[in-house]
């Protein structure tokens, strides 16, 4: 591979880094529920991303990264010994608003498949079909998953 396409690698790494950075992270820590995992995950997702464009560009890049930094996460939580938890309240999560701040801990609280239907699609926009290709779920799962999200939210805002 010849210096000037190193250079271009590079550059659409940063830019990708720069764009999804916040999602990623965000992703991450909502769905192992922990910010150190959610770094692991964070910094593996990104990794990949490296590999991948020196391969050529992944197809839809925030599809890709939605898809490889949940597997990060599933593999984190499947073989890691969770002894090293911190407590969601005392997260520091990438949001502007103060609100959104607090409605991402009440999203925390849900279960992870929950959890990750309702950032997909509230937070990231993603449609119920894309969710369902996103995660390998059937699109009535993800429709049960969202229901169910909202149902414990409503619950959890109306107390």
């Amino acid at each position: 591979m010849g210096n000037n396409t190193d250079e271009k690698v590079k550059r659409e790494y940063l830019q990708y880094i720069e764009e999804y950075a916040d999602m990623v992270t965000r992703l991450c820590i909502v769905h192992t529920g922990n910010y150190s995992d959610g770094e692991d995950c964070f910094q593996n997702t990104f990794f990949k991303l490296f590999k991948e464009l020196k391969k050529g560009d992944p197809p839809n890049v925030k599809a890709w990264l939605i898809t490889v930094a949940l597997n990060e996460c599933r593999s984190v939580l499947r073989y890691r010994l969770r002894k090293n938890t911190v407590n969601l309240n005392e997260l520091v999560i990438p949001f502007e608003d103060k609100n959104d701040v607090e409605l991402a801990q009440l999203v925390f609280s849900l279960p992870p498949k929950q959890r990750d239907a309702i950032y997909l699609y509230y937070y990231e926009e993603y449609s119920v079909k894309e969710i369902a290709q996103l995660t390998g779920m059937k699109e009535n799962t993800v429709k049960s998953h969202l229901k169910r999200g909202r149902e414990r939210l409503r619950k959890f805002l109306t107390e």
